[in-house]
């Protein structure tokens, strides 16, 4: 302290006080960033976790790869995901907290139309095409319907319920073989005998095991399967079909006997099982494709969307007689946070405990609202998060939107980060609100309440096909009350989805724009067919895209108590059992692109794709009646409540039925979509990009760099590492190196090209030639790069480990293991000590947090010396001794302290702790008395680095000569600190000297 700030008046000593003891606050524990894959969690956004439990919770376990199973179904785990690997290594060491980008397929707006220059610049995935535009004749996407009829002289098919889907990549034909429905009577027709082979528009029995045959032909050769749809028999459909959409890719990932033509996707059990059709059907095969427009054999172009709720919507506060279902107030609506498909996979939700109010304070009633597994039961009730006591007050602290939130991010191309918007902070990992803009602005009845919900969208049906090719609408709702409102003119078949022909699969130059002749059965009477031929005439009937269906009576699955039921829709195999359905998610998958938020949240129509509704039913309580003839279970009657069904019986009023506990209902999350190229095994892998990739043409490309770009600001996040695990394009990986380089405050482990291929990347007899690089390669084309930063560091070769959950060995890529090394070291000694060697490089004595027990290569001394020359650290395995990191280089070519990992991450850490510091005068007076408290607040922070062998000295000034006149006039603050980094020893020395026996030591 100046001698300025002491007031001398007598003679005397003066003595001040200064304390320089004080123990400055401690920073956040800063950790690193992975990018990657994972089986769940929110996607293309940093997420924070604080131990690997935390991680498992949002983002699910390690992944191995060679999943197997239902591929299309239960999902895609055919390659390692090699994040999961890199998260586990390092949160193993419990030294910091993760950060986690989960990826999920993006495209850029350069890439996402129809019109795109190259099918890679469009996320999503598609069958084979002849054009960017129009499905070739060997791609699309077929359906079976499933019909009843009276008998063999009733041309009426009734109403024919879609069953499965196949999706043809490159097949040429696919069709039903049996006796066509009506007779026996043959006629060759194209080369096919009728009496026994259908194809598109052929009605087709079962056979005496009540099995359906199908025949797929392509260049591969023809399949003649057998099945039904009873999912307890070994002839279940999706146990006798294909189902990996990774098995068209001929022998790119798998061998080429294993290649195939086709997948099956979705199936609807369920439904088949509520109508009867698992057994003694009828079945017709038609095509669900159209050149003109976007439908499920093309989910291109479409990046990852979000699962969501239909609009919550409330009870009806008129008369009955004037209820009309779909004009009910839309409440709210929840929308996924990030998670793609996920959601309306493994989650449901329920509205419970709905009550009106009961005090004169408000009028607001209040309700629950329940995030469910969707494998639970009403008998079992699974819940996954839970909000109680919510209500629709924009002002109360209750709101809905308040308590769940309703903030969600998106990307901003142009400034190249993410934006959040919203009001109100998400409290649920899985779901935001969005709230009808009404009831945000507090205009609606103050009485409403969650009542019910519209369903998923859904094709729009057809209904009377006939002899004239004409499809007649009937429409159902507001003229009748039932709750399929009214749709208006249905179109006609093939003008909206439907595309249909003669034998085989319809080719895109001659698409019918309307149904030719019909059904075809086969009938003497008829007089006339599809050939005039007098032989074959025409079935009549309606085809409808299946839902799932809704809970009818409050005691299905034998409720002991009926106001347990949740109404709505129900998840389990029959009405009878406790047991989920799995096909229930099939249900609500994204069938078609086109969805688009605009429109307004009163539009009537939210999709841009033609022949497909809004919703396929409305659900509401006010349709929930009291079972005739008394007792105590409720019955759900669709159009009930206009009293338009059973003679006049209409529902209670919503206050009789919140009386009685009838206040519970479930929706489905539908059409999420993870934005992937299902048809391989890993939907980012390296060799599906190229030199030539740019975010603009390869979509792969666009998503990983996307991730590490919306981690590039170093105001957003914290960080001092960056792991992209499995990612060895040349470009990107340098672009990882320059994201730290622009940061300035991370350090980019990176991983090189053709070290090892795994089997994701490309099929191999030969195991050898998985090997497809050498340490010289390796270090010659790192050369050719001229990277030249201390801000990245990479390792060779590739290493193996042991899979926890599963016992699985799999190889990955280094940068895994050196996560792990990264962590262990800091956690035994300091951020600053080298991650290498036997005392912190150990690999198999467990630095990397992992076990790892072989690498893909055992290097040489000499090898050894060609990586390290090229700033390659090798990791070595000596027989003795086991696998250690053999290396510690940055990727910088000019020798200086900053070449090596050690004084890099040294660096890295002073510079964001003293920048943490900092921020404590910051806006301070620029005075002598700041000054001190600057010095006060680093010196001690330098001197503990000095005495834990971070540095050997270190100087710091911040005085005159530093922050000068003309400084402080310009607001600045400058100080100068000047270190001596502490060096690893990486090379020892010794002499050995022999002497003779006669000479002395001391000599």
């Amino acid at each position: 302290m100046s001698v300025k700030s002491f007031k001398f008046v007598s003679p005397g000593v003066f003595i001040n006080e200064i304390d320089n003891s004080f123990i400055p606050k401690s920073a956040d524990v800063i950790g690193p960033v992975v990018v990657g894959r994972a089986t769940r969690g929110l996607a293309m956004q940093p997420v924070t976790v604080e131990s690997y439990s935390d991680f498992v919770e949002m983002f699910g376990d390690t992944v191995p790869g060679f999943g197997g199973g239902d591929i299309y179904r239960d999902g895609n785990y055919q390659s390692p995901m090699y994040g999961t690997y890199a998260a586990k290594a390092f949160l193993d060491a419990n030294v910091a907290p993760l950060t986690y980008v989960r990826l999920l397929g993006q495209e850029t707006t350069n890439g996402n139309s129809n019109g795109a220059s190259t099918p890679a610049a469009a996320a999503g995935w598609r069958t084979e095409q002849a054009s960017n535009n129009a499905p070739s004749a060997n791609g699309g996407a077929y359906g079976l319907w499933l019909f009843t009829s009276g008998g063999n002289t009733d041309k009426i098919l009734h109403t024919g319920s879609l069953a499965a889907i196949w999706y043809l990549n490159s097949a040429t034909n696919i069709f039903l073989s049996g006796t066509v429905y009506g007779g026996s009577i043959s006629d060759t027709q194209g080369g096919q005998d009728m009496a026994t082979t259908g194809a598109n528009n052929v009605v087709i029995g079962t056979d005496s095991d009540s099995l359906f045959t199908l025949v797929i032909s392509g260049a591969g050769g023809s399949e003649k399967v057998r099945f039904g749809f009873d999912d307890t028999s070994v002839n279940w459909i999706r146990n006798k079909f294909n189902t990996n959409p990774q098995l068209v890719s001929g022998a790119t990932f798998y061998t080429a006997e294993s290649a195939k033509s086709y997948w099956l996707g979705e199936t609807f059990e369920q439904e088949l099982r509520d109508r009867g059709f698992t057994s003694g059907s009828l079945g017709c095969m038609m095509a669900i494709s159209n050149a003109t427009t976007t439908g499920p054999w093309k989910m291109h172009p479409q990046a990852s969307r979000e699962g969501r709720t239909g609009w919550f919507i409330g009870q009806d506060l008129g008369s009955a007689a004037a209820f009309k279902i779909n004009e009910k107030q839309k409440l709210f609506r929840l929308v996924g946070r990030g998670h793609g498909e996920w959601l309306h996979k493994n989650c449901k939700v329920s509205i419970s405990n709905v009550r009106r109010s009961t005090t004169t304070v408000t009028d607001y009633g209040t309700f629950s609202l329940l995030i469910r597994s969707i494998h639970d039961t009403d008998n079992s009730v699974q819940v996954i998060e839970r909000f109680d006591n919510l209500n629709l007050d924009p002002t109360s602290p209750n709101y809905v939107a308040r308590v769940i939130g309703d903030k969600y991010t998106s990307w901003d191309e142009n400034g190249r980060q993410l934006k959040t918007y919203g009001e109100y902070d998400n409290q649920s990992k899985f779901v935001y609100v969005e709230m009808n803009n009404d009831v945000d602005a507090g205009a609606t009845d103050a009485t409403l309440l969650p009542f019910g919900y519209f369903g998923p969208p859904r094709f729009r049906a057809v209904y009377d096909l006939n002899s004239t090719g004409a499809c007649n609408t009937e429409p159902m709702g507001a003229a009748t009350g039932y709750n399929d409102v009214s749709r208006g003119n249905q179109g006609v078949l093939g003008t909206d989805f439907f595309v249909t022909g003669g034998a085989g699969i319809p080719n895109s130059g001659s698409i019918v724009t309307n149904m030719v002749a019909g059904l075809n059965c086969q009938y003497l009477s008829a007089g006339v067919g599809i050939n005039n031929t007098g032989y074959h005439g025409v079935c009549t009937g309606s085809l409808v895209f299946p839902s799932v269906r809704l809970r009818v009576s409050a005691s299905d699955g034998g409720l002991s108590d009926v106001t347990d039921a949740y109404y709505g829709m129900q998840t389990t195999r029959t009405t009878t059992t406790t047991t989920g359905d799995k096909s229930i998610a099939d249900f609500h998958r994204l069938l078609y692109s086109g969805y688009t938020a605009g429109g307004g949240q009163n539009a009537t129509n939210r999709f841009a794709t033609t022949g497909v509704d809004d919703y396929s039913y409305v659900f509401s309580l006010d349709d929930i009646v009291l079972k005739t003839g008394g007792g105590t279970d409720y019955l759900y009657i669709s159009g009930s409540r206009r009293g338009q069904m059973n003679g006049n019986l209409g529902s209670a009023s919503y206050t009789e039925l919140l009386n009685a506990s009838i206040d519970k209902f479930t929706a489905p999350f539908w059409g999420g979509f993870d934005g992937f190229n299902i048809k391989k095994p890993d939907p980012l892998y390296n060799k599906g990009m190229a030199s030539t990739s740019t975010e603009d043409n390869d979509h792969s490309y666009h998503t990983w760099k996307r991730a590490m770009d919306t981690v590039a600001d170093p105001e957003f996040l914290n960080m001092n590492l960056l792991a992209t695990p499995g990612l060895t394009l040349d470009g990107l990986t340098t672009h990882a190196v320059r994201v730290c380089e622009e940061r300035a405050d991370a350090l980019a482990l990176i991983d090189l090209p053709n070290v090892y291929v795994p089997a994701h990347e490309s099929y191999y007899s030969n195991k050898a030639n998985r090997l497809a690089s050498t340490p010289t390669n390796a270090a010659n084309s790192l050369r050719d790069r001229i990277i030249d930063s201390s801000y990245g560091a990479t390792f060779y070769p590739w290493v193996q480990t042991r899979d926890d959950a599963t016992g699985a060995m799999l190889w990955i890529p280094p940068s895994v293991a050196m996560m792990g090394v990264l962590a262990s070291s800091e956690a035994a000694s300091d951020i600053w000590f080298a991650p290498a060697g036997f005392n912190r490089g150990g690999l198999s004595e467990g630095a990397a947090g992992i076990p790892v027990v072989g690498v893909t290569q055992r290097l040489t001394s000499k090898e050894r010396d060609t990586l390290y020359e090229a700033n390659i650290n090798p990791i070595a395995s000596f027989p003795s001794t086991g696998i250690v990191v053999f290396g510690q280089k940055t990727l910088q070519e000019r020798q200086s302290a900053l070449d090596r990992i050690n004084v890099r991450r040294l660096v890295i850490y002073l510079k964001k702790q003293i920048s943490i510091l900092s921020t404590q005068i910051l806006f301070e007076q620029n005075v002598q008395a700041t000054w001190n408290r600057f010095i006060a607040l680093v010196e001690p922070f330098l001197a503990n680095v000095k005495i834990g062998y971070g540095i050997t000295d270190y100087k710091l000034i911040l005085d005159e000569t530093t922050t000068t006149a003309d400084l402080i006039d310009q607001n600045v603050l400058y100080a100068k600190i000047m270190i001596k980094p502490a060096r690893a020893i990486e090379y020892i020395a010794i002499d050995f000297v022999i002497m003779s026996t006669g000479a002395s030591f001391d000599d």
